[in-house]
C-alpha cells in the first residue's frame, strides 16, 4: 500500500514530535571537579557528578589507590566539614567508585556548601586524605 506523500511527511512528524516530548530539552552536562590532597597524603583525583533519572550520579576516581576508602558528600566546606555525611558515596576500590544519591541534583549539592571527602581507609576514617567543595 502507498501512501500519499503529504500523509508520509504528517506521520513523520509525529513520530518526530512524540519522541521530542520523551527527551530532554537541555541535556545535562556533566559538572567535573578536582580533588586536592589532605594531611599531606598525595592523593589527588575527580569526582563528576551528573543529574541522572534516579538522582545524583556521582564517580569519584582516585590516583592508584587500592585500598578500600570511604567516601562521603557533607554539608560545609573542605576546611570545616559537618563530621556526618550528607550523604554516602559507595566506598572506593581500586581507585574509583560510583553511585547514585535518590533524589538529590548536582543543583543542590552546588548551590550551598558541600563537599566530596576521602577517608584514609575503612579503618582510619578519622584522617581525610582528599577533599573537593562542590559550591560553584
Amino acid at each position: 500500500m502507498k501512501f500519499p506523500t503529504t500523509a508520509l511527511a504528517i506521520a513523520s512528524a509525529l513520530a518526530l514530535s512524540a519522541n521530542a516530548a520523551f527527551a530532554p530539552a537541555d541535556a545535562a552536562k556533566p559538572l567535573q571537579v578536582h580533588l586536592a590532597a589532605q594531611n599531606a597524603s598525595g592523593e589527588t583525583g575527580t569526582v563528576t557528578m551528573l543529574d541522572g533519572p534516579l538522582g545524583l550520579i556521582v564517580h569519584v576516581r582516585v590516583n592508584e589507590m587500592t585500598l578500600a576508602q570511604p567516601a562521603h558528600i557533607h554539608k560545609g566546606t573542605c576546611a570545616k566539614l559537618d563530621p556526618k555525611p550528607a550523604y554516602p558515596l559507595t566506598t572506593i576500590n581500586d581507585g574509583q567508585s560510583q553511585s547514585t544519591v535518590p533524589g538529590v541534583t548536582v543543583a543542590q549539592v552546588t548551590g550551598q556548601p558541600y563537599a566530596v571527602n576521602i577517608h584514609k581507609s575503612t579503618k582510619d576514617v578519622a584522617t581525610y586524605v582528599a577533599c573537593v567543595n562542590l559550591v560553584q
